[in-house]
């Protein structure tokens, strides 16, 4: 569960949208300023200095509305087939010939009908699948998310990919000695898929969104400007904007009713129904109001997506005016100079960058090399399960049993098969030193903070952090709860804008760019938006895959043709150069072909392959919540994993026919793996329900999180409830973090309380004041069984400095540890003054390769230095952030003390954060967690690849995933990444990949 648009879009959203219904390089050597990369950045600091500068983004554009084609008619052609009511179509018609409303209308609908109608709603990678396997084969790696041939009848009439609500035979594999062939039946996957009814770009769909954009337009918004607005104004209390609400909200009531009745009966139809009572009369004025909620969250969705929409339509325009009359100028006036941009534009470098939610870098590593620990060592957990039942707490297992038939296999013998997983076996074996062995996930291990993290490299806090801690927070300075499972999820760009967090879109806006399905894409040149693609990505598998990857096949044509274009107007140029000046009628003649040329490269030239391309996969996190990250329905031939692998293929050869592969530095990350979960439990009832029992009285505990496995909250942008009048807010996410906030510090409500303040914690219902209770021992004995640890402040943290407390159980004793941190020195100790245990910094990782003799003696001397020699009281002796990495990479939990001694860097991270033990969830219905403490979920994945990379490369041992954003803008500008400056957050790896 993640990425804020998974969170909206996947469950609210299902419906909601509903509601809305050349020439030889050597020559070109000597080109450009810098030496020893010739003539790289030249292209691109034209295009930032003298092209892009220039755009003014003007609303003053003259089209003809008939430039606009929507399914293959013309704009107004199209609105007449819409089944609009007869006033609206009526209106929209006779507002064409106005150029402020046909243009943004125009391009909005071409973004959603256009780019993502036209292709087939088959399975492509189960069509693959039938290519390479055979029937017996398939038959054999059958799971819950598939099925052999045709999907039987009823699982067709969920509408939901994965929403398989029968049994199904056990899978097993085409491998006699891999897999024991036992008749059994498997229990159903039941996810939040499963709630939804599956929605489609249809008619109806298109027109629910032209009837909001005919209700919003006339209200003026930046029509009458000179140019578009660079940041769109979110609805705020203004009376012009609740005025707006009021117009919108019968609108959009209306269409939810009538999709409501196509409805099966179930949650998500109860769901709607809500909403719609909301909208009666006597509910109007009722805080977190929910019919108005969701009309605030509509508004700002279709106004934010037309002027992007806009935006991109607008810049596309001025930037090939601008290339054309750039290069036309410096034809005339410097023809050498145009010569040197088109070969500097053949040579130019590209980067891809990929973000997979819920990739670990040891799972993929173990199922392509079995002769790695991973897959042994997770079976044996799977076998262990049972164990780690706490004896004294109250427990439930999972809606859906694991099946794990494929990795048993894996762990019982090898696994021979060229069709399964291709890629990454070609990856780990050309490039096994770019790519990390040990990856950092940032804690907590949860989307909503390491999404941003991978896509921008900008730090959670400080300047020009992203502000996201967790999943949820309470911003105590607005009196406001986020929680981003649900409408909130729109909120994340807004928080992101207010920090000032530079995108990879902002900083390249000069360049050409391409948003394949991810977030934070505002400034991105072309965007697939990542909500649609997980509204629609369900019940159409390879939804996003396939769009994605038919812009790039035929941006690839074009770029052949640019890149033969270019040759030939640098071989005309230099024709007309050597043309005799006083043969004027042949030197016009030639001119004027010339300039011909330059007009049709300038038109074609956006058109090409994008200079830099993100791609958002979610798909791996996803269904593994669901059925469990090492089940079947993850890393059989016919999984999760496999189907990553056979569209990062299709990706590749995309740049491969486009001519630019050599050119092209590519770059994965994931932002957490996943750990099995065998039981799970309600912490929040565990502690206060008891507690409140034990005292007398009611305790004012409010829960703004769904469990793992539920649908989406629904938060009043506008009208949202108070926190003030509770004892304690508490929320949880993906199973493995729960976080209470408590308001009982001293320095007051607004202030983040600490230890010794928790210890003498006064509930709001007590009835003496001396009546305190020491609410952090109440937690730690109540979840003695259960709990890995909690961290909470020692005393108030800030970004040059920090000190936690973390508290658990072993073997029967409580452990209460400190870490500091000042500035870059840590100390990490144990109040007992013995040597601290909770983060198993002096065990080996059984999950990876023993470490060589040299590497356990590294080991051992940086367990001397950072744990025996440090004293407390020198912070000379203390070890450095990279010290305590470079030895806690041979640990259970990468980065732990450096991670613990940053989690209270912001502000709004929770009093108390509690990580749940290895096997054990947090509020949640099924049985794949992340955001704990375990290795196989702190492990994510970052590599790199591709032709640039060169054969010194230094072997990347650990790394944090923040690093793939640097890393990839310094190979493409040439410009150095220093963290802690202009935004970033973390440092490029460039400098280790050895670039030729």
């Amino acid at each position: 569960m993640d990425i804020c648009a998974k969170s909206y879009w996947r469950g609210l959203g299902k419906w909601a949208i509903v509601s809305v219904s050349l020439l030889s390089p050597a020559a070109w050597a000597d080109i450009g300023d810098t030496p020893v990369i010739g003539g790289v950045f030249n292209a691109s600091e034209i295009m930032r200095d003298q092209i892009f500068s220039s755009l003014s983004y003007s609303t003053k554009l003259t089209r003809d509305i008939a430039l606009f084609t929507i399914g293959g008619v013309s704009l107004d052609a199209y609105i007449l087939t819409l089944p609009l009511d007869k006033k609206v179509k009526a209106r929209v018609i006779a507002q064409l010939s106005d150029p402020s409303y046909a243009i943004p209308l125009g391009h909005f609908l071409y973004s959603f009908y256009d780019r993502y109608t036209g292709l087939s709603s088959e399975d492509e990678f189960k069509q693959h699948l039938a290519s390479v396997y055979g029937e017996d084969q398939l038959k054999k790696f059958e799971h819950s998310l598939y099925h052999f041939g045709a999907e039987p009848e009823k699982d067709k009439a969920s509408g939901a990919a994965g929403a398989k609500q029968s049994e199904l035979d056990e899978p097993e594999s085409s491998k006699p000695e891999l897999i024991k062939q036992e008749p059994a039946k498997q229990a159903s996957v039941k996810h939040q898929s499963g709630q939804a009814q599956g929605i489609k770009a249809d008619r109806q769909f298109i027109a629910s969104m032209v009837t909001i954009y005919d209700a919003l337009v006339d209200i003026g918004m930046w029509q009458d400007m000179d140019a578009v607005p660079a940041k769109y104004t979110y609805l705020t209390q203004s009376a012009a904007d609740l005025h707006l609400v009021d117009k919108i909200q019968p609108i959009i009531i209306g269409i939810m009713s009538q999709a409501v009745a196509g409805m099966d009966e179930g949650e998500m139809q109860s769901a709607v129904l809500a909403i719609i009572e909301d909208d009666e009369p006597q509910n109007r004025g009722k805080v977190n109001n929910k019919a108005q909620a969701l009309t605030i969250t509509l508004i700002d969705f279709v106004r934010l997506n037309v002027l992007k929409a806009y935006r991109q339509f607008v810049f596309k325009k001025e930037r090939e005016q601008a290339l054309n009359a750039w290069m036309q100028d410096t034809f005339d006036d410097n023809s050498d100079a145009l010569i040197g941009f088109l070969a500097s534009q053949q040579q130019r470098r590209y980067s891809v960058q990929v973000t997979v939610d819920g990739l670990q870098q040891s799972l993929v590593e173990g199922l392509v090399d079995q002769s790695k620990p991973f897959i042994h060592r997770a079976y044996q957990m799977h076998l262990h399960g049972a164990d780690v039942k706490p004896k004294g707490e109250a427990t439930k297992q999972p809606e859906h049993e694991q099946q794990i038939k494929f990795m048993a296999g894996l762990a019982e013998g090898e696994y021979h098969d060229q069709h399964y997983l291709p890629f990454f076996k070609r990856l780990y074996r050309d490039h096994p030193r770019s790519i990390t062995q040990v990856g950092i996930s940032s804690t907590p291990t949860i989307s909503v903070r390491n999404l941003p993290i991978i896509k921008t490299g900008a730090k959670v806090s400080g300047e020009g952090g992203t502000g996201i801690p967790n999943f949820h927070f309470v911003d105590r300075q607005q009196d406001r709860a986020y929680y981003f499972f649900g409408n909130d999820a729109l909120q994340l760009d807004r928080i992101m804008e207010s920090h000032g967090v530079r995108t990879m879109f902002d900083r390249l806006a000069y360049l050409i760019t391409l948003n394949c399905n991810g977030q934070y894409d505002w400034n991105a040149h072309t965007s697939y938006d990542g909500l649609v693609n997980l509204g629609f990505g369900e019940a159409q598998r390879d939804y996003g895959e396939k769009r994605c990857i038919r812009e790039l096949q035929e941006r690839a044509k074009v770029e052949v043709k640019l890149r033969t274009f270019r040759a030939e107007i640098i071989e005309d140029i230099r024709g007309y150069q050597g043309i005799f000046f006083l043969d004027v009628f042949t030197k016009l003649t030639k001119k004027w072909k010339i300039e011909q040329a330059i007009s049709r490269l300038a038109k074609l030239d956006g058109r090409g392959m994008p200079d830099h391309t993100l791609i958002y996969n979610p798909w791996p996190d996803h269904f593994a919540h669901f059925t469990g990250p090492f089940s079947d329905e993850i890393i059989m031939p016919t999984g999760e994993l496999n189907r990553l692998d056979f569209w990062l293929g299709q990706t590749e050869q995309a740049y491969k026919d486009a001519g630019i592969y050599d050119q092209t530095l590519w770059g994965m990350a994931g932002d957490h793996g996943l750990t099995p979960v065998f039981y799970a439990l309600n912490p929040e009832r565990q502690i206060f329900d008891n507690l409140s029992h034990k005292l007398g009285y009611p305790l004012l505990v409010k829960k703004i999180s769904s469990d793992e496995g539920e649908g989406p909250k629904i938060t009043n942008a506008l009208n949202y409830a108070s926190n003030k009048g509770l004892d304690v807010v508490v929320a949880s996410t993906a199973g493995g973090n729960m976080m209470m906030d408590f308001f009982n510090a001293k320095s007051g409500w607004q202030a983040q309380p600490v230890y010794n303040e928790l210890t003498h914690w006064l509930p709001i219902n007590a009835a003496q004041v001396t009546d305190t209770l020491d609410i952090v021992t109440e937690t730690a004995n109540r979840l003695s069984e259960s709990l890995d640890y909690m961290v909470l402040r020692e005393r108030q943290c800030n970004f040059a400095g920090c000190q936690v407390r973390l508290i658990g159980h072993r073997d029967g004793a409580r452990f209460d540890e400190l870490v500091e941190r000042r500035g870059d020195k840590l100390l990490y100790t144990s109040l007992t003054g013995e040597e601290p245990r909770l983060l198993d910094t002096q065990e080996l990782n059984p999950y990876r390769p023993t470490p060589s003799q040299a590497d356990i003696e590294h080991f051992s001397e940086l367990k001397n230095l950072c744990l025996t020699q440090a004293n407390a009281d020198d912070v000379n002796s203390w070890c450095t952030v990279l010290q305590w990495r470079d030895l806690t990479r041979f640990t259970l939990r990468p980065d732990s003390v450096n991670q613990i001694a940053r989690l209270y860097d912001e502000a709004h991270a929770g009093t108390i954060n509690l990580f749940p033990k290895a096997g054990i969830g947090y509020n949640t219905k099924v049985p794949g967690r992340h955001a704990g403490e375990d290795f196989p979920e702190k492990d994510a994945f970052i590599g790199f690849w591709g032709t640039p990379i060169g054969p010194n490369v230094s072997t990347l041992k650990i790394e944090e995933n923040g690093s793939l954003a640097p890393t990839l803008y310094e190979y493409l500008t040439g410009e150095q990444v220093i963290p802690g400056e202009n935004g970033w957050g973390y440092p490029s790896l460039l400098n280790k990949l050895d670039i030729q």
